[in-house]
């Protein structure tokens, strides 16, 4: 289940905001009052979703939102007041923040909310498969390690160590990284 946080100085707007992300699905919803909290917040957990309601009493909102920016993967929608400075938001928009002016159209909003959870769906398959991709390299360059290893201290060709990894693996009934990690272990350290 896909995580919303909310971050937003008035009660009112805050309750609203919540009842907001919960008609748009089944989310969990976590409001807090002000940037200390939700910078605390965010440090402890990871959010899909981060909804900035500005001003908030405590900080300007442009560096929770960047802050955010810089240090999660979060999606951010900062909500203004339609008489911003155009520059300020420019800035903004440039880092990947998309911002909405008040007053706020709840449908507009509902459907924000979920494009953003669908968008957040498909790039954390992506990052799934880039974490598998890696440790698939990873695994390929400790090998060939391996096979370098066989070839400088005993001699083997290209061919034998690979055989000889092959087979290892084989008899013992384990994966090509174990045997490369144990070659790596005997020969390197």
């Amino acid at each position: 289940m896909e995580n919303i946080l909310i971050v937003s100085s008035s009660n009112k707007s805050k309750e609203l905001l919540v009842n907001i992300a919960k008609e748009s699905g089944d989310y969990n919803v976590l409001a807090v009052e002000n940037s200390f909290r939700g910078r605390e917040i965010i440090k402890k957990m990871n959010f899909d979703l981060i909804i900035i309601n500005s001003p908030l009493s405590d900080d300007i909102e442009e560096n929770l939102s960047v802050f955010v920016n810089e240090n999660t993967n979060s999606s951010i929608i900062l909500i203004v007041k339609n008489n911003s400075p155009k520059e300020s938001r420019n800035n903004i928009e440039s880092k990947g923040i998309y911002i909405m002016e008040k007053p706020l159209n709840k449908l507009i909003l509902i459907n924000m909310i979920n494009s953003y959870i669908i968008h957040r769906r498909r790039f954390n398959s992506i990052i799934k498969e880039n974490e598998k991709l890696k440790k698939k390299v990873n695994d390929i360059k400790l090998i060939e390690r391996a096979k370098l290893t066989l070839i400088q201290y005993l001699k083997m060709s290209e061919e034998q160590s690979h055989k000889y990894i092959e087979k290892q693996a084989m008899d013992l009934r384990i994966t090509k990284v174990e045997v490369a990690k144990n070659i790596l272990k005997t020969y390197e350290y």
